[in-house]
C-alpha cells in the first residue's frame, strides 16, 4: 500500500474511533445521557475533520487561530489516550496561547470579547435568572479571568493554569488584581457554581436558570439551605435569597467592568496612539507626524519617553499590561501633556515620576478612572518640579496625590503634631522620619495650591505648621538626648528634684523658648523660606542628673541651652540623602555671628535697653512668634518682646531708620524681582513694620507677626486707611502667590519674574 493509502486508512480508523467515542459518551440510553461532548473546537470548527492531525492543526492554531480559540485553549488538557501525546500537544500550543507580544490582531481580537461582554451587559433584563450566562454570572466571571490569563500569561508562566479558583489566587499574587477583587471573584464563582450545581441536581438536566415558578422557587430555595427562623423557604426568605443573588451579580460585574475598564480603546479599531505604543517598530515618520501634531519639538526623543512610560522597570510587574493601560489612555494623555507650556520637559518629567513609582500600571489606570489625577499629575510635572521632585524621591507618596484630591483641608497644627509624635514614636534616628513628613505634607499642601483649593494664605500657614512640627520635633528629641549626658537645667535655687518617679524633672526647670521671626513668624513661609530663630532661656543656674550619680558634673545652663541649639541646627540643616530639612538663620540674636547661640530673656532685653540694638533688629521683632516653650514662657518672653518694640523711638527717626534700611535691600536689584525689588512685598512688609513700630504704645493688638493680619488690625484702628489696607492686602497676597509659583518651579533665580517666554509662560 502506498504512504497516501496508508494515511488515508490511517484518518479514516481515528475518524471512526472518535466517533464511537462520542455515542459512548453522548448516546441517549435507558440510564440517560453519559456526558454531552462538544467538538467545535477542532479546527476549522464543523467543517473541519473530527480527528486532525497533530501538526495541521498546530499549523492552523499558529496561523489561522483566532483570540476565541486561544481563550478556550487556556483550559486545555490530556485526559485520554496517548496521554504523552496530548501533553506535547499542549504545550507546544502553549506559546500561541500565551503569547509574549500581542500583536495588532491579537488586540483587536480581545477588544471585540470586551465588547461583546459589554453589550450583553447592556441588555441584562434579558437573562437576570440565568447563573452562568446572566449578567455578573459564570462566564463573566470566566472569561474575565481568561482575559486576564491572556493578557499576562506571555509575561508570568504561573497564570498557564486550566482551574478558574486557582487561578484567581494566582492572578493576586502575580499583581494583576487586588486582594479585595480576589476576594470578590473567588467568593462569588464558588457561590455561583453551588447554585449550578443544585438547579442541575434538582431538575436533572444541564440548566443555568433560577426556576420561574414561585413553588419551584421556593424549593430551591429550600434545597440550598436558605431558610427562615422557623425553619421554612417562606416568602420573605426567598426575596432574601434573590436580593442576594443581585447582590453578588452586581458586585460581581463593578470588579469585572473594572478590571475591563479601557484596557483597550472603546472603538473597534485601534486609535493611533495606542498603535505607536503597542507597536514593537513604528514607522520613523509615523513617529514624527504623530507626536509633531502633539507640539513635541523632538518627536523622536518624545517616542524613547513614551516607550519608557509604556515598560515596567520591576521585573515581577507586567509591562504588558502596562503597555495595555497605556495605550488605553494615549489620545487623552498626549493631548492633556500638548496643552502645557513645553510638552517635551512635561513628558520628560511624566517618565521620571512614573519611573520612580514603579508600578506604572497603576498609575495608568489611576488616569483612567480619575482623569482630575492625571490633570493634577501633568499639572505638576509641566510646572512644580519642586512637587515632581518629591514624588520622585519618595515613590510612596503617590496616595498623598489622591488624598490631596478628596481631602476637604489640611491637617491642623496639632493634628500634625499628633501624627509627627505617632510616627517618631521609639525611633532612634528621626531624621529620614521627619524629612519624609515634610515631603508628605509639601506635597499635600502644593497640590491644592496648584489646583487652587486653598487661597495663599491658607498655604502660607500650613507651610508654616509643618515647619514648627518638624522643628519641635527635633527640639524635642534632641533635648531628651542631652539631658540623658549633661543633665536637666534647673534655676538657681531649685536643688531638689520632683518626688516619686527615679527619673524625675526638677521642680523648677530652666526653660527654652524658641521665637521664630521672619516668615515663619508672620506664618507666612514659602516653600523653600529660610527659617529666622532666636533662642532664648529664662535662668541661669546649672544641670542636675536625673538618676544618682556620683560621676555626674553638673554644667551651666547656658552651656547646656548652646549645646542643645547646636544640635537641633545641626540636625536641621544638617545634608542628608534627603536633603536638607531646613535653611537655619541666627544671625538676628544679638551680636550677630559673635554672639551666643543663646541667651536669657534679661540678656535681650539689656542688649537693646543699652542702645546695643539696631533700629533694623527692633523691626525684625515685629515678626516674631514663639514656636517652642512652655505657654508661661511665651507669654512672658513676648511681652518682653512688645516692650522693646515700643521703645523705638520718634516717629521720624523709625521712618528714617527703615527707609534707610529699604534702600539698602534695593540696591542692585532689578525691576523683575517680586520681593526686594520696587513696589516687591518687601515694601509692603515694611510699610507694616513701621506703622507697628510707630503706633506700638498706644496699640499693642496691633502687633502681631502676620503682615496680613497686621494691616486688618492697623486698618481697624484708624492707622492707614482702608482703602490703601486693602490695596496692600490684595497686592501682597498676589506677589506671594507668584513667588509662590517660582518656588515650585525651582528656579534659580527664586524671586525674579523668568525672563524666557517659557518660564512665564509655565509660571
Amino acid at each position: 500500500a502506498t504512504d497516501s493509502h496508508l494515511q488515508a486508512v490511517s484518518d479514516e480508523y481515528f475518524r471512526r474511533l472518535g466517533q464511537l467515542l462520542i455515542r459512548l459518551l453522548a448516546e441517549s440510553t435507558e440510564q440517560g445521557i453519559c456526558y454531552r461532548v462538544d467538538m467545535r473546537l477542532r479546527p476549522y470548527g464543523q467543517q473541519g475533520e473530527l480527528v486532525a492531525d497533530f501538526q495541521e492543526a498546530l499549523q492552523y492554531y499558529d496561523t489561522k487561530g483566532r483570540t476565541w480559540e486561544r481563550q478556550a485553549f487556556i483550559k486545555a488538557r490530556a485526559v485520554a489516550g496517548d496521554m504523552d501525546l496530548g501533553r506535547d500537544f499542549v504545550d507546544q500550543l502553549r506559546p500561541w496561547v500565551y503569547r509574549r507580544y500581542l500583536m495588532r490582531a491579537d488586540i483587536t481580537g480581545i477588544s471585540a470579547m470586551k465588547r461583546r461582554m459589554e453589550r450583553r451587559w447592556q441588555n441584562a433584563n434579558s437573562d437576570i435568572r440565568d447563573v452562568k450566562h446572566g449578567c455578573g454570572g459564570i462566564r463573566d466571571l470566566e472569561t474575565v479571568v481568561q482575559f486576564l490569563q491572556l493578557l499576562h500569561g506571555g509575561d508570568d508562566p504561573t497564570l498557564h493554569c486550566t482551574n478558574t479558583l486557582e487561578t484567581i489566587h494566582r492572578l493576586e499574587l502575580s499583581g494583576c488584581i487586588t486582594a479585595d477583587e480576589k476576594n470578590v471573584l473567588a467568593t462569588n464563582y464558588c457561590y455561583l457554581r453551588r447554585l449550578e450545581h443544585y438547579l442541575q441536581i434538582m431538575f436533572d438536566r444541564q440548566t443555568h436558570k433560577l426556576p420561574a415558578s414561585v413553588a419551584e422557587m421556593q424549593e430551591f430555595v429550600s434545597r440550598i439551605h436558605y431558610l427562615d427562623d422557623s425553619g421554612e423557604a417562606g416568602p420573605e426568605r426567598h426575596a432574601k435569597f434573590q436580593q442576594e443573588f443581585d447582590e453578588r451579580r452586581q458586585q460581581s460585574r463593578r470588579v469585572l467592568e473594572h478590571l475591563l475598564h479601557q484596557a483597550f480603546a472603546d472603538n473597534p479599531q485601534v486609535t493611533a496612539e495606542a498603535d505607536l505604543i503597542l507597536d514593537p517598530e513604528p514607522e520613523t515618520e509615523a513617529i514624527k507626524s504623530l507626536l509633531g501634531s502633539y507640539g513635541f519639538q523632538d518627536p523622536l526623543a518624545a517616542y524613547k519617553h513614551v516607550q519608557e512610560l509604556a515598560a515596567e522597570t520591576i521585573p515581577f510587574l507586567s509591562t504588558r499590561r502596562c503597555r495595555h493601560f497605556l495605550a488605553a489612555i494615549a489620545p487623552e494623555l498626549l493631548k492633556a501633556i500638548a496643552a502645557t507650556p513645553h510638552p517635551d520637559s512635561t513628558l520628560i518629567a511624566l517618565a521620571n515620576v512614573s519611573h520612580s513609582i514603579g508600578g506604572k500600571a497603576v498609575l495608568w489606570e489611576l488616569f483612567s478612572f480619575n482623569p482630575a489625577t492625571m490633570d493634577l499629575c501633568l499639572r505638576m510635572c509641566a510646572g512644580s518640579p519642586y512637587l515632581t521632585g518629591i514624588l520622585t524621591g519618595n515613590p510612596g507618596m503617590i496616595d498623598e496625590l489622591l488624598d490631596s484630591l478628596m481631602l476637604e483641608g489640611l491637617p491642623s497644627l496639632d493634628e500634625l503634631q499628633n501624627q509627627l509624635d505617632e510616627l517618631c514614636r521609639g525611633a532612634d534616628d528621626i531624621g529620614p522620619i521627619v524629612h519624609s513628613f515634610k515631603n508628605s505634607m509639601h506635597l499635600r499642601a502644593g497640590v491644592r495650591n496648584i489646583l487652587g483649593k486653598d487661597d495663599i494664605a491658607t498655604t502660607h500657614a500650613a507651610l508654616s505648621d509643618i515647619a514648627e512640627v518638624c522643628i519641635a520635633q527635633v527640639i524635642r528629641h534632641e533635648f531628651h538626648r542631652l539631658i540623658k549626658q549633661i543633665g536637666f537645667p534647673v534655676q538657681h535655687g531649685a536643688s531638689s528634684l520632683a518626688p516619686g518617679n527615679p527619673i524625675s524633672v526638677p521642680v523648677n526647670p530652666a526653660e527654652l523658648v524658641v521665637l521664630a521671626i521672619g516668615k515663619l513668624g508672620g506664618r507666612e513661609p514659602n516653600y523653600h523660606s529660610d527659617i529666622d530663630l532666636l533662642f532664648l532661656f529664662d535662668s541661669e543656674g546649672q544641670t542636675q542628673s536625673l538618676v544618682p550619680d556620683r560621676r555626674f558634673r553638673p554644667t551651666t545652663n547656658r552651656h547646656f541651652f548652646n549645646q542643645l541649639c547646636q544640635r537641633v541646627i545641626h540636625a536641621i540643616t544638617r545634608s542628608s540623602a534627603a536633603g536638607r530639612l531646613y535653611d537655619i538663620d541666627v544671625r538676628l540674636r544679638p551680636l550677630g555671628k559673635s554672639g551666643e547661640l543663646a541667651i536669657t530673656v534679661d540678656d535681650l532685653t539689656t542688649y537693646f535697653a543699652n542702645g546695643q540694638g539696631r533700629a533694623w533688629e527692633r523691626q525684625a521683632l515685629c515678626k516674631a512668634r514663639p514656636i517652642w516653650g512652655s505657654p508661661s514662657i511665651q507669654k512672658a518672653t513676648m511681652q518682653r518682646v512688645y516692650d522693646i518694640i515700643c521703645q523705638c523711638g520718634e516717629p521720624e527717626r523709625i521712618a528714617a531708620s527703615v527707609r534707610e534700611q529699604r534702600m539698602q535691600l534695593e540696591a542692585g536689584i532689578n525691576d523683575r524681582n517680586v520681593k526686594r525689588g520696587f513696589g516687591g512685598t518687601t515694601d509692603v512688609e515694611f510699610v507694616v513694620q513701621l506703622l507697628q513700630m510707630v503706633h506700638a504704645a498706644d496699640c499693642r493688638e496691633c502687633l502681631v507677626s502676620g503682615t496680613q493680619d497686621a494691616l486688618t488690625l492697623l486698618s481697624q484702628h484708624g492707622f492707614i486707611d482702608s482703602v490703601t489696607a486693602e490695596t496692600l492686602t490684595q497686592n501682597y497676597a498676589f506677589l506671594r502667590r507668584v513667588e509662590s509659583g517660582l518656588r515650585l518651579m525651582n528656579l534659580t533665580a527664586r524671586h525674579e519674574i523668568p525672563a524666557h517666554a517659557f518660564e512665564l509662560e509655565t509660571l
